[in-house]
């Protein structure tokens, strides 16, 4: 019981590679293959349709650096994305493409390039650029893109006008995350760069947690000399706070705006509450006496279900519960210690910190509907993991570089990369 909340609020982690684990739902009924399922999500090496991206051209004089900033910040992002195949560099043709007008077909429509898109463009300036997409085949233009900013920001731009464009979705290049280091909550792209403190409270700040929609973010503050919930817009200004004497923890805003959290506000037990997006009307929503509930998360894509750890049946296990406190029942049956349930964007999936039944704490993902679940870290101790926005990608703290860092994986596991590099832990990612 002291050990999961202690683990909790000292913001344990887990790690590991992909295997799938046989989670027991409905009577141990077989589960369909969640490792086949996941691997469609992302696009894997070789498989997919291909993409070729050769690297934008400077249209003015000193951008040298400004281009070269560009074009590899553009690969980057288009790789994590995993939404196509990104055909090696070593394989382009020697001839240099600005726009439409110098496009060859069949430069890269045979061996050994043989793309099925073609992203290319220029930079006009140090502040703005223009950004092409080619179907090869048809021979099509799909995308034309009118970019201004810094060199990283036109990138992220036009990066996130292809993910759109070849998914349907948006994708996460222009994304934010925010996270714990040095006891404030700080702010970062999502590939790390860009990093500034969101808040100087001067006093222990823990667990951030965004909106759906990014717009406000809620965290634990001791400011007041008990832990209690803070909330901000995402100008940072103050919209409200909780004001118990007690351990208040874990806060999470639902689409609507509502906030629940864990607290021992009215003493003994801790227990999950629904309030008002600024903290105000608390109402419980357990009430299990002796057992420790901490860690709610909303279902994003319904606003009307969280899922919670408690350790009423003995070791702390992932719960489900409706905001008008129906329906409450358990997720999982493995055994072990688990932690930090994070919810998809989708509804479909919940991410999680497990022991493995007294092995290293880890990230696994499970189907709700099924209970089947993945292994998804492998390497030192991981939890604490946060969804993108798109549903596809996964934000976690590792200590497997001796300290806690924030690191970014696909949703198989795969892709793991490292974000900070000064500290942090607790992320939330948001739109």
């Amino acid at each position: 019981m002291r050990r999961l909340l202690s683990a909790t609020l000292l913001l344990v982690a887990v790690v590991g590679g992909i295997t799938a684990v046989r989670g027991q739902q409905g009577g141990g009924v077989p589960q369909e293959d969640l490792r086949r399922q996941v691997g469609t999500i992302i696009v894997t090496p070789g498989s997919g349709p291909s993409l070729a991206i050769a690297e934008f051209q400077a249209r003015a004089a000193g951008l040298e650096q400004n281009i070269e900033t560009f074009n590899t910040v553009l690969l980057n992002d288009l790789r994590f994305a995993g939404v196509a195949n990104i055909i090696g560099r070593s394989l382009y043709p020697k001839t240099r493409i600005a726009d439409p007008a110098s496009l060859r077909y069949e430069e890269w429509s045979t061996d050994p390039v043989k793309a099925d898109y073609l992203a290319f463009g220029s930079l006009l300036s140090a502040s703005s650029a223009q950004g092409f997409l080619y179907d090869i085949k048809t021979q099509q233009g799909l995308l034309t893109a009118q970019l201004s900013g810094n060199e990283r920001e036109m990138a992220h731009q036009f990066a996130d006008q292809i993910v759109r464009l070849m998914t349907g979705a948006d994708g996460i290049a222009q994304s934010k995350i925010a996270y714990i280091a040095n006891r404030e909550v700080w702010l970062m792209d999502y590939d790390g760069y860009g990093s500034r403190a969101l808040t100087r409270d001067g006093s222990i700040n823990l667990f951030p947690s965004f909106s759906p929609d990014g717009k406000r973010l809620a965290y634990v503050s001791y400011r007041s000399g008990y832990p209690n919930v803070v909330i901000r817009g995402e100008d940072g200004l103050l919209i409200g706070s909780t004001q118990f004497r007690g351990t208040t923890t874990s806060p999470t805003i639902s689409p609507e705006g509502r906030l629940a959290f864990a607290s021992s506000k009215d003493g003994g037990s801790m227990e999950i509450y629904l309030a008002n997006e600024d903290g105000s009307n608390p109402k419980r929503l357990t009430n299990t006496r002796r057992a420790v509930n901490i860690s709610p998360r909303w279902n994003p894509r319904t606003g009307m279900e969280l899922a919670f750890i408690s350790d009423r049946g003995g070791a702390p296990r992932i719960y489900l519960i409706a905001a008008d406190g129906t329906n409450e029942r358990p997720l999982l049956n493995l055994g072990g210690q688990m932690d930090s349930p994070s919810w998809s964007p989708d509804g479909r999936f919940i991410a999680f910190t497990w022991d493995g039944d007294g092995g290293t704490f880890n990230i696994y993902l499970a189907d709700v509907a099924s209970g089947q679940v993945l292994r998804l870290t492998r390497e030192g101790r991981n939890e604490s993991p946060a969804w993108a926005p798109d549903s596809r990608h996964l934000v976690f703290q590792s200590n497997r570089t001796g300290r806690w860092e924030i690191w970014a994986m696909h949703i198989d596991g795969s892709e793991q990369r490292q974000l900070t590099r000064t500290g942090g832990r607790s992320p939330s990612w948001a739109r």
